[in-house]
């Protein structure tokens, strides 16, 4: 049977009203939950948020109760399978291809400036919180092009970073829909990308081989072993953390950067915050510092 438009408009109204709207008590002990796992803060006025990813699982799992959901969610052995799902609805998935054209333009000129002082020719870049790879694989693609400026034989790494697995398989296939496409200049397309189908495009292999992605969470970072990074790309993802943890982060990540790397971030998103072995980097196009110290 087809329903009509507004008999499934229906429909939705009574699933939705199925599940009551979240307490301020209820919500306050969902966002601590979610920050001593992920890190990530939720303010009051993004409540709406937290509930809306919540209830599209707990409908998945037909409950109604957010008291209940917690329960099975936090249970120490049982919930973690129930967590891992439920961690792919809260993880904010906003990404595109060359999402900001001024900072990566300024990426390629920091990869151009470390790859003429190195004896190595090579490059070591580090994608914070990557989502589905679309950031990622923009920073390889200008390694390429780099490379190819250069003449030089292509040596370089890009590891991409998130707390999703979901995402992290994404990025890993390498595989995109036209429309996730949109602002990636026409000469990319074309040159790093194999068409599989009508409306799908998947990385080429030799891009792909010098790209990969390990899942890690902001709140740990320290545990990472990543060390000697020429860049750090870690653009809109600290600003859903607390002042305390973001800084924390950035010290990290400051600490991981070779002599001379730089590390580039969003727009107000190292407020108060100083590295004793790092400067602003002068230029308007991108929030950036670079290690000056060892």
């Amino acid at each position: 049977m087809v329903l009509s438009t507004a008999a499934r408009l229906n429909v939705m109204k009574r699933d939705q009203a199925q599940i009551p709207n979240m307490s301020d008590r209820q919500f306050e002990s969902w966002r601590a939950f979610v920050e001593e796992r992920l890190g990530t803060h939720f303010p009051l006025d993004q409540k709406s948020r937290l509930q809306s990813s919540l209830t599209i699982r707990m409908r998945e799992l037909d409950y109604s109760d957010y008291d209940q959901y917690l329960q099975e969610v936090s249970a120490p052995l049982q919930g973690l399978g129930e967590w891992l799902v439920l961690l792919d609805r809260l993880v904010i998935g906003e990404t595109r291809f060359y999402r900001d054209s001024n900072a990566m333009a300024l990426a390629f000129l920091v990869m151009k400036s470390r790859l003429k002082r190195k004896k190595d020719r090579s490059l070591s870049i580090w994608s914070v919180g990557c989502s589905s790879g679309e950031e990622t694989y923009s920073l390889a693609f200008l390694c390429e092009s780099l490379f190819k400026e250069m003449e030089l034989e292509p040596r370089y790494g890009v590891t991409g970073i998130d707390v999703s697995w979901g995402v992290l398989g994404k990025g890993r296939n390498g595989v995109y829909e036209k429309r996730r496409m949109i602002g990636l200049p026409k000469a990319w397309s074309k040159t790093y990308f194999d068409q599989l189908g009508e409306d799908s495009f998947q990385v080429k292999d030799y891009v792909r081989k010098h790209v990969c992605f390990s899942k890690q969470n902001m709140r740990d970072i320290s545990q990472s072993p990543l060390k000697n990074q020429d860049l750090i790309y870690c653009q809109n993802v600290l600003i859903y953390f607390r002042n305390e943890l973001r800084h924390k982060i950035l010290d990290e990540l400051g600490d991981r950067l070779s002599l001379g790397g730089v590390l580039i971030i969003g727009a107000g998103e190292a407020l108060n915050w100083s590295h004793p072995k790092l400067k602003r980097v002068d230029d308007k196009r991108a929030l950036a510092f670079q290690r000056v110290h060892d």
